[in-house]
């Protein structure tokens, strides 16, 4: 098993050079479509930050061509949208994309009448298109493990990440079933301060982290000063690993 493991640990990292060497056009900053042509396309990008092949110096040169083509992909492919805005940390276009109200958008299918997701965006992509897609539902996912930002780090949820992404949203809940029980947040998010009150279930650790809104902050968790670093490459202050319990965690900027 760990020749197994070696082997293919080894070859996944052959691929990704192979991978960039072939499809990043360094001039350009973004992904083409192959080998043989200059074309670039929304998919040739987002589908590599999703599954974080696209290197972190290239990440803004790459998310600027991802932000050009708004939502030019499927309702399939807007979850892989979603994921690629979120890995790089951009919140603020991600909340956008998630709220907009044109005809590809999720507001579209409520307007259009649906109660559940739609298989496209509208009837004019797709005529004979039905109502009842669970890949149309990308948010329902996307909100807890990226705008709330709880994700599962090892198996069985012994250990989470929590890192939110709540942009400009002032206010923001959830309640997140997991295996060991609920992980909740309540998040308020007003100039000047960051208020999370947080609850990790038994038999769970969480490794949390607060976005970086300001050079000078000071963080305190359950009214005592909190030790923290910056996250390295992202926009992030690390708190650490935190043990199953309840905290309200400010920070001050």
């Amino acid at each position: 098993m760990k020749d197994d493991a070696s082997f293919y640990g080894n070859e996944a990292k052959s691929f990704l050079v192979r991978y960039n060497k072939m499809f990043f056009n360094n001039k350009r900053g973004y992904y083409v479509d192959g080998d043989t042509t200059d074309h670039a396309s929304l998919h040739s990008n987002m589908f590599p930050v999703a599954f974080g092949m696209a290197p972190q110096r290239e990440m803004n040169r790459v998310l600027d061509f991802i932000r050009s083509r708004k939502m030019a992909c499927s309702v399939y492919g807007s979850q892989f949208l979603m994921d690629a805005i979120y890995e790089a940390n951009d919140a603020d276009y991600a909340l956008e994309m998630m709220t907009k109200t044109d005809d590809r958008s999720w507001y579209n299918m409520i307007r259009v009448g649906s109660t559940i997701s739609l298989e496209a965006w509208d009837n004019k992509y797709k005529p004979n298109q039905d109502w009842n897609h669970a890949w149309g539902a990308a948010p329902a996912n996307v909100i807890p493990r990226k705008l709330m930002g709880v994700e599962p780090m090892e198996p069985g949820f012994d250990k989470v990440r929590i890192k939110p992404q709540v942009a400009s949203l002032e206010n923001a809940k959830a309640v997140i079933p997991t295996i060991k029980g609920d992980v909740s947040l309540n998040i308020e998010n007003k100039k000047g301060q960051y208020r999370m009150e947080l609850t990790i279930p038994a038999n769970m650790d969480g490794e949390v982290y607060l976005p970086l809104l300001s050079k000078k902050y000071e963080v305190k968790t359950n009214g005592n000063i909190q030790k923290t670093t910056l996250a390295k490459n992202i926009p992030f202050i690390s708190l650490g690993n935190f043990s199953p319990g309840n905290y309200t965690i400010v920070m001050n900027y």
